[in-house]
C-alpha cells in the first residue's frame, strides 16, 4: 500500500511502512556481498577490476524524475521551486519527506541519505534521479550504497559538485554512465536545459558541445576560454569538483585518470588553495597519466588573501604545463548559470587549442 503526503499542496507518495522499507534496504545492502564485488576493510564495495560499462536509458517527457538530498539540506522555498523547475521539463517528479530532512549540516543522517538514494534506484517507477543541491554530505555515504543494486536498475543520475563522490564511487562499482548536470537548484536556462536534454533525452551518435559565455562576465578573467598546452586527446570522461576529487585521494574510491579525459571544476576557493588540490591530485592520484584535462570556470577563485599572489592562470599554468597533454581552460562547466552536461564514461574528444569538446558515442540507450 501507498501512503500520500502533502507538502505545501504537492503530492507525494512513499511506502507506508519505513521500518519495512528500511529493513528491506539492509537486506539490499546485505547484497554487495555476493561474488564478484570484492569488499575491503572497512565495507566498502570497490572494484578490483572495473566492471563493465552500463550506458542507462534515456529519457523521455512524462518519466518521473526522483529528486534526492545526499548531501546538505535544503529550505522548502528553494525546494518547491526545484520541483516546477524539473516539470516544466516535461517529467513527473517524485520524492520522500525524507527530502527536507535536517542533522546539523546534512539533510538527514548517513542512513537517511543512503536509503533514500538506494529507494530511487529500487524504485521501478523512476526513470531519473536528479540531485536538489551538493554542499557536503556524499562522501560519508559511499559506504553506505548498495553498488549491486544500481548496477541491476541502471538509471539517469544527475547532480555536480559535492555529488562528484557518488558519481565516482558509482562508476568505479558498477560501470553505470552517470552526468554531470543539472542539480534542483540550478538555473534552468535554454542553454543549460538544452545540453542537459541533448546528453540524457536525445543523444546523438557524435555530439560537439556549444559555447556560450556568462553575460555581463567580459571583465571577469575567470571566464576567460584559453589554451594552457596544446594539443588533441582521446579518451573515457571522468572528473567533477576539484575539492571532492582531491579529498578521494588515498581512499577506496580514488578517481583513476590514466588514458582518461578529466574535466575538473571549482568555486569560492583562494587560488593558493586551488593550487594546493592540483597539486595533492598530482602527488596522490595517477593523474599525470591522463590523455587531457578539460577545466571549467573556477568561478571566483582568482584572488587570495595576499597581496602580492599569482593569477589563476599563471598558477594553473605552472602545475599543468609540465605534464605535457593537452590542457584548456574555460570550457562552460562548473558552479555557473550556462552549464552544459558531461557524461562520466562516455568516448571523447578534445582540442585544447581550440577549446573543443566532441562525445565520440551516444550518452544515453
Amino acid at each position: 500500500m501507498n501512503r500520500c503526503y502533502t507538502l505545501s499542496g504537492i503530492m507525494i507518495k512513499t511506502m507506508s511502512n519505513r521500518k519495512e522499507f528500511l529493513k528491506q534496504s539492509s537486506l539490499l545492502i546485505g547484497m554487495s556481498l555476493i561474488p564478484g564485488i570484492a569488499q575491503t576493510n572497512n565495507g566498502s564495495a570497490k572494484q578490483p577490476v572495473l566492471p563493465d560499462r552500463i550506458i542507462p536509458q534515456g529519457l523521455k517527457k512524462g518519466d518521473t524524475i526522483g529528486l534526492v538530498t545526499p548531501a546538505a539540506p535544503v529550505k522548502e522555498k528553494t525546494f518547491l521551486a526545484a520541483v516546477r523547475k524539473v516539470e516544466s521539463l516535461g517529467f513527473k517528479v517524485y520524492y520522500l519527506p525524507s527530502v527536507l530532512s535536517r542533522y546539523g549540516y546534512f539533510a538527514g543522517s548517513d542512513q537517511q541519505r543512503a536509503d533514500e538514494l538506494m529507494h530511487m534506484f529500487a524504485n521501478p517507477e523512476v526513470q531519473g534521479i536528479m540531485c536538489v543541491r551538493g554542499g557536503y554530505g556524499t562522501s560519508r555515504i559511499l559506504d553506505l550504497l548498495d553498488y549491486s543494486l544500481i548496477r541491476q536498475n541502471p538509471k539517469v543520475f544527475s547532480g555536480y559538485s559535492d555529488v562528484t563522490a557518488i558519481h565516482i564511487a558509482i562508476g568505479m562499482n558498477t560501470g553505470l554512465v552517470t552526468y554531470h548536470g543539472l542539480m534542483g537548484v540550478s538555473d534552468f536556462n535554454e542553454f543549460a536545459t538544452g545540453s542537459f536534454m541533448d546528453i540524457v533525452a536525445v543523444p546523438k551518435q557524435k555530439y560537439r558541445y556549444p559555447y556560450l559565455r556568462e553575460s555581463e562576465t567580459a571583465d571577469n578573467p575567470e571566464f576567460d576560454k584559453y589554451t594552457i598546452a596544446g594539443g588533441k586527446a582521446k579518451g573515457l570522461l571522468t572528473g567533477g569538483n576539484l575539492t571532492l576529487l582531491a579529498s578521494l585521494a588515498g581512499t577506496n574510491y580514488e578517481p583513476d585518470f590514466k588514458d582518461k579525459i578529466v574535466f575538473i571544476e571549482e568555486i569560492e576557493e583562494l587560488t593558493h588553495r586551488v593550487d594546493r588540490m592540483m597539486i595533492q591530485l598530482l602527488m596522490g592520484t595517477n593523474l599525470k597519466k591522463a590523455s587531457g584535462i578539460v577545466l571549467g570556470v573556477f568561478s571566483e577563485c582568482n584572488k587570495d588573501d595576499e597581496s602580492s599572489f599569482l593569477s589563476l592562470k599563471e598558477a594553473l599554468s605552472d602545475i599543468l604545463v609540465p605534464l605535457n597533454i593537452p590542457v584548456a581552460y574555460g570550457f562552460p562547466f562548473g558552479h555557473i548559470d550556462n552549464k552544459v552536461t558531461i557524461p562520466y564514461g562516455i568516448m571523447a574528444r578534445m582540442n585544447a587549442g581550440k577549446n573543443r569538446l566532441i562525445l565520440l558515442e551516444p550518452t544515453a540507450s
